[in-house]
């Protein structure tokens, strides 16, 4: 059986708009391309190493989000609110996969 994480990997079909609306904000989907990687892998280890990935981006997404929401309320720059949602969405993907990679390659379970 094969991971369902796999699926993911399709949402970075939604990075196709950035050619049609010329919004930098679309690229943030492509981080999703690295989902495809995961298509073999389906056993515990995966699924608590899963679990450690998401707990390291969840924590990058409170620390970076709350400090990006400080930062933009001190000094009133609302037009870098786009900037900081791509660097929160595509920085918590980059964090868990790498997170992911590194668990599955250091091969040990706690």
């Amino acid at each position: 059986m094969k991971s369902a994480f796999w699926y993911l990997g399709f949402l970075s079909l939604f990075s196709l708009l950035f050619f049609a609306e010329w919004k930098v904000g679309f690229l943030g989907f492509l981080g999703f391309v690295s989902f495809f990687s995961v298509y073999k892998a389906s056993d515990e280890m995966l699924e608590v190493n899963v679990g450690r990935a998401s707990r390291n981006a969840f924590l990058f997404a409170m620390f970076f989000g709350s400090a990006s929401l400080a930062y933009l309320y001190l000094t009133n720059g609302l037009e870098l609110l786009k900037a900081a949602f791509v660097i929160l969405l595509g920085g918590s993907l980059l964090v868990c996969l790498l997170s992911l990679f590194y668990y599955q390659k250091r091969g040990e379970v706690k």
